[in-house]
């Protein structure tokens, strides 16, 4: 055999052990990727399916049904499963969700740690002065109720059930104690700074924040419109020793002052200052953020927002969520130098 012709050979036996290398390498990352794929979607698979199952955190409390006053006791994720959808929409974006749920869960933990409701009561379902409830029976009837179908109904659930179980333990602390976790519903422009209402109480983590809302929310504005009747006897009904306005006759109605956010902070009748938040809860108006106009016999209130605009805005952390913002980024936005903590 000549020079050339093992050349040749030499050639063809390497192009021969190249191919079949590349040939044993293709196979080896087809069989490993397949499978790590397969492993993927498997933890995928079971991370979706997780979420139909209601995980319990094994810490019990004692919630007071206040229609019954029966006191149950539950499991905490339990609990906050049947506040979560009580106080904010299920089909809000999951991160406002998983905000809700700590803030939720912040609640419920200063609420025990300030002595509870009452006496062998850790918290109630009245949202006057707890925070809403409904057992998930219950919450499913009312989705029922609005129209939904059975499988919208069952994505609602695992919607919660997971805003509530990627949140586990977790509460928002500053200088390492549980927060007062107000919230409400829509503050379209500011939040409102906590010593500005309720006695003028003050916390350095409730300041007033700028705020921005989608204008699509339905209750961004509302109008309450009063007869000078009405108004007065339910003025006078109010606190007579305070306001002291019998036999007032005219409508000389104005606003007084203004809160730091912008709010209505008193209003004025005949002489005689009326707290705005008053107003709210006597009248039944949205908010404290509302101009006033006569309108013949009548006094008219244009609101904007919905709540007292303490803390976080709900309709506000869906807006910030659908901005790719997370939970915490979210919270503390809302509640100022404060720590989202983990007790896990």
């Amino acid at each position: 055999m000549n020079f050339n012709s093992k050349k040749i050979v030499i050639i063809t036996c390497f192009f021969i052990i190249l191919s079949f290398v590349l040939f044993c390498i293709n196979l080896l990352k087809e069989k490993f990727w397949g499978e790590t794929n397969i492993e993927i979607k498997k933890d995928e698979k079971m991370k979706e399916e997780s979420y139909d199952i209601d995980y319990k955190e094994e810490s019990t409390i004692n919630v007071k049904i206040t229609s019954t006053n029966e006191v149950i006791a539950m499991d905490i994720n339990d609990y906050l499963r049947g506040v979560l959808p009580s106080e904010m929409p299920p089909y809000y974006e999951i991160e406002a969700l998983k905000a809700q749920a700590i803030i939720a869960r912040t609640y419920l933990y200063r609420k025990i740690n300030d002595g509870g409701h009452e006496a062998g009561v850790d918290i109630c379902d009245n949202f006057a002065h707890c925070q809403a409830f409904y057992n998930k029976e219950k919450i499913l009837q009312i989705w029922e109720q609005k129209g939904y179908d059975e499988s919208t109904r069952k994505e609602f659930w695992k919607r919660v059930n997971q805003a509530v179980v990627e949140t586990s333990g977790q509460t928002v602390r500053y200088n390492g104690e549980y927060i007062k976790a107000f919230f409400h519903a829509s503050s379209p422009n500011k939040t409102e700074d906590v010593s500005q209402i309720w006695g003028g109480a003050s916390y350095p983590y409730l300041k007033s924040v700028e705020n921005e809302e989608e204008e699509d929310y339905p209750n961004r504005t509302s109008r309450v419109e009063i007869s000078k009747d009405d108004l007065l006897s339910k003025i006078d009904s109010i606190d007579e020793s305070r306001y002291n306005i019998d036999d007032i006759q005219s409508l000389d109605i104005h606003i007084a002052d203004y809160t730091t956010s912008g709010r209505v902070k008193n209003i004025e009748v005949c002489g005689c200052k009326i707290k705005a938040e008053d107003l709210r809860t006597y009248f039944g108006l949205k908010s404290t953020d509302f101009t006033i106009e006569i309108n013949g016999q009548n006094v008219v209130f244009n609101v904007t927002g919905y709540g007292h605009g303490v803390g976080m805005s709900q309709v506000g952390a869906n807006y910030y969520a659908k901005q790719g913002k997370t939970a915490e980024e979210i919270i503390k936005h809302y509640y100022t130098g404060v720590d989202v903590v983990s007790s896990k």
